[in-house]
Protein backbone atom coordinates (compact mmCIF):
# COMPACT_ATOMS: atom_id res chain seq x y z
CA UNK A 1 0.00 0.00 0.00
CA UNK A 2 1.19 3.52 -1.11
CA UNK A 3 -1.60 5.77 0.37
CA UNK A 4 -3.10 5.34 3.76
CA UNK A 5 -5.82 7.20 5.36
CA UNK A 6 -3.49 9.38 7.32
CA UNK A 7 0.10 9.89 7.78
CA UNK A 8 2.38 8.99 8.82
CA UNK A 9 -0.27 6.13 10.29
CA UNK A 10 -0.59 5.78 14.16
CA UNK A 11 1.25 3.35 15.40
CA UNK A 12 -1.59 1.05 16.42
CA UNK A 13 -2.84 0.83 12.50
CA UNK A 14 -3.26 -3.03 11.95
CA UNK A 15 -1.93 -2.87 8.65
CA UNK A 16 1.77 -2.36 10.46
CA UNK A 17 1.05 -4.92 12.91
CA UNK A 18 -0.25 -7.59 9.68
CA UNK A 19 1.87 -10.39 9.14
CA UNK A 20 1.48 -11.05 5.16
CA UNK A 21 4.32 -11.65 3.41
CA UNK A 22 2.78 -9.94 0.10
CA UNK A 23 2.16 -7.00 2.14
CA UNK A 24 4.23 -3.69 2.13
CA UNK A 25 3.24 -0.71 3.54
CA UNK A 26 5.35 2.43 2.34
CA UNK A 27 5.31 6.25 2.90
CA UNK A 28 3.31 7.71 0.00
CA UNK A 29 6.45 8.16 -2.59
CA UNK A 30 4.73 5.84 -4.88
CA UNK A 31 5.25 8.80 -6.99
CA UNK A 32 9.17 8.51 -6.90
CA UNK A 33 9.74 5.26 -8.31
CA UNK A 34 12.33 5.45 -11.57
CA UNK A 35 9.32 3.91 -14.20
CA UNK A 36 6.93 6.76 -12.63
CA UNK A 37 9.63 9.52 -12.80
CA UNK A 38 10.75 8.39 -16.65
CA UNK A 39 6.82 8.99 -17.68
CA UNK A 40 6.26 11.96 -16.01
CA UNK A 41 9.46 13.29 -17.99
CA UNK A 42 7.84 11.58 -20.95
CA UNK A 43 4.28 13.42 -20.62
CA UNK A 44 6.17 16.34 -19.70
CA UNK A 45 7.82 16.87 -22.93
CA UNK A 46 5.34 15.35 -25.01
CA UNK A 47 2.69 17.94 -23.58
CA UNK A 48 5.59 20.73 -24.64
CA UNK A 49 6.16 19.75 -28.32
CA UNK A 50 2.35 19.12 -28.51
CA UNK A 51 1.79 22.62 -27.18
CA UNK A 52 4.71 23.92 -29.26
CA UNK A 53 2.60 22.39 -32.33
CA UNK A 54 -0.31 24.37 -31.11
CA UNK A 55 -2.06 21.10 -30.99
CA UNK A 56 -3.99 20.11 -27.33
CA UNK A 57 -2.36 16.84 -24.84
CA UNK A 58 -4.12 15.53 -22.13
CA UNK A 59 -7.34 17.82 -21.91
CA UNK A 60 -9.79 18.00 -19.11
CA UNK A 61 -12.99 18.94 -20.49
Amino acid sequence: FDVLSSEPPPADNPLLKARLPNLIVTPHVGWASGEAMRRLAAQLVANVEAYARGEQQNRLV
